[in-house]
């Protein structure tokens, strides 16, 4: 009897701690903590899941990844969030506001769909929605930017939905398959943001 109390008094501190702090209709952006480690690392070890990203050149360790969340932690420029299944609580992927100047009041946006199993049901444009409105109407910010392979669709698409416009293009930016890239630069303003929401805020 002692071990099952003992178990239902942690998972319950387990999830005061991981209180979200963004919900919509199918997912919950919360702060990462130690116990997601060993999935986030992964990610950017997996080809597939970087393929069309700034990352996978070198081999990422849980340690590094540790070390990466104990800095997040002590940030005052950046917000990453975990991106978590409502229903079965399963860790999806991460989405961060990041370089945020408080002086300019603006900040880039990245997001990542680490897990497989939910790629293709518009996650990542549901998380996008989330740190948008956080992003301008709790943290008072007023531009908002984001940056894409030219060749990843499916990542300017969730962008563009939440209201970024294309704004200039970094020509041959990286190195894909033998050849080049260009880099996508998007932006979205808290005006133009405000339009789009309408009566919804």
């Amino acid at each position: 009897m002692g071990n099952v109390i003992m178990r239902w008094l942690l998972m319950d501190f387990a999830e005061i701690m991981i209180t979200p702090l963004l919900e919509s209709e199918r997912i919950q952006l919360r702060p990462f903590i130690k116990e997601d480690i060993p999935s986030w690392f992964q990610w950017f070890n997996d080809r597939e899941v970087t393929i069309q990203m700034n990352k996978g050149a070198f081999p990422n360790t849980e340690l590094a990844q540790e070390h990466f969340l104990e800095a997040l932690a002590k940030s005052k420029n950046d917000v990453q969030l975990a991106i978590v299944s409502k229903k079965d609580h399963d860790l999806i992927g991460a989405i961060g506001i990041h370089k945020i100047d408080w002086v300019h009041r603006h900040a880039d946006v990245s997001v990542i769909i680490g897990n497989k199993k939910y790629w293709g049901q518009g996650i990542a444009t549901e998380a996008i929605g989330e740190v948008v409105g956080h992003a301008f109407a709790k943290l008072n910010l007023h531009k908002l930017t984001a940056g894409t392979w030219a060749n990843n669709i499916g990542s300017r698409r969730a962008f563009e939905k939440n209201g970024f416009m294309l704004e200039g293009t970094l020509r041959h930016q990286f190195f894909f398959q033998g050849g080049y890239v260009d880099q996508i630069c998007l932006g979205l303003l808290s005006e133009d943001w405000k339009k789009l929401k309408g009566d919804s805020l």
